[in-house]
């Protein structure tokens, strides 16, 4: 493994992981991205360069998810590791991890989130800004806590499940596989996979399937 760190992304969330890292102290090289298109120019003043080309040539760089989508930023993932890559894992300085949390790779843990005691965090999920997990809760691989949700006790939020901003999901409730929780919604029962709901008490929408 080489120092060299660049971002996978050079979107809106690819810029805040950058920050993420800039606040450990770590210098990253630029941004890369599946957008050839992107190839030349910059963000916040770094080279953006194209993914593929880049990887094959850069075996043992450590890279960043900076991918927002769920789906997408696996398949980053995937890509990172067979061309020779490592995926890092970000956790901002300002985030409370408790000493038996378990943080796979890739995780992204943004400022001021909240990790209590023996929670699990998945391969490439992110726990956003001021996102709270839970004693004891297991968040899925490449799953999403939007920023200000929270997670009670012993929950599970499964793989690439999204909670959206300021959503709950109360103690022991399970959100299953690719569900997306709407913004703001308090989950009281168990959502089974693939769907979306929302709202207080957080309800399934018919069409869910029709849409994830």
């Amino acid at each position: 493994m080489t120092g060299l760190i660049v971002v996978y992304g050079a979107g809106g969330h690819g810029k805040v992981v950058a920050e993420v890292l800039a606040a450990c102290g770590q210098k990253i090289e630029g941004f890369i991205d599946d957008k050839v298109s992107l190839a030349g120019s910059k963000v916040f003043d770094l080279p953006v360069f194209a993914a593929a080309e880049w990887l094959r040539s850069h075996s043992g760089a450590q890279v960043a998810l900076g991918i927002g989508d769920n789906v997408a930023r696996e398949r980053a993932a995937n890509r990172i590791k067979q061309n020779g890559c490592a995926l890092l894992t970000v956790v901002h300085p300002s985030a409370v991890v408790a000493r038996s949390a378990r943080i796979d790779e890739g995780a992204a843990i943004m400022p001021v989130a909240v990790l209590n005691p023996d929670c699990e965090i998945g391969e490439g999920a992110i726990i956003n800004t001021g996102a709270i997990v839970e004693h004891d809760v297991r968040i899925g691989r490449f799953a999403h806590l939007s920023p200000n949700s929270a997670t009670g006790g012993g929950a599970q939020i499964g793989s690439y499940a999204h909670i959206g901003m300021g959503a709950s999901v109360l103690p022991l409730q399970r959100v299953g596989a690719r569900s997306v929780i709407g913004a703001g919604a308090v989950v009281v029962s168990d959502i089974p996979e693939g769907e979306i709901a929302y709202g207080i008490p957080a309800k399934v929408t018919p069409t869910a399937k029709e849409c994830v």
